[in-house]
């Protein structure tokens, strides 16, 4: 049992030190590639790399992402309206604030996918809930139906 316990870490010994010894380098393998790479940082490269851009979005991309969500918001909400001749208006200035809370810091890349693609990103997500928050926080609600005197 001593053997085989003994054979065992004479072997993973010697893959230790195989391992060692090829992972050291000397000093001349060091300078040849700091020398290359500050050579490739001087050049300019000419591959294109692969980054997405999250910039904000002009200006005409805002205000068609505005005019497009307050559409389809407004369209959304009369959907369940029972009202639709008065709550249309309502909702129209709701959704037309939350879609200018919206398009305040909004990318590139959220506007393309909701104008092009149709699709909610989790980031529109999220500024939708907040552009709610702040649009609907002082409004008075409609109030319901008066029942029974109370």
């Amino acid at each position: 049992m001593k053997n085989k316990i003994n054979s065992m870490l004479a072997i993973s010994g010697f893959f230790l030190a195989a391992v060692m010894i090829t992972a050291c380098s000397s000093d001349e393998a060091e300078t040849k590639t700091t020398a290359a790479a500050s050579s490739n940082q001087t050049k300019p490269s000419s591959k294109k790399e692969n980054t997405v851009d999250y910039g904000e979005a002009s200006d005409s991309v805002k205000n068609k992402f505005i005019k497009t969500f307050s559409d389809n918001c407004v369209k959304r909400e009369l959907k369940t309206s029972n009202n639709k001749d008065v709550d249309e208006p309502r909702f129209q200035q709701t959704c037309h604030c939350i879609a200018e809370h919206i398009s305040e810091d909004l990318a590139d890349v959220d506007a393309e996918k909701y104008l092009e693609d149709h699709e909610d990103t989790h980031a529109l997500q999220i500024k939708f809930d907040a552009g709610a928050y702040f649009c609907l926080q002082n409004k008075p609600q409609p109030k319901g139906p008066h029942l029974f005197g109370k």
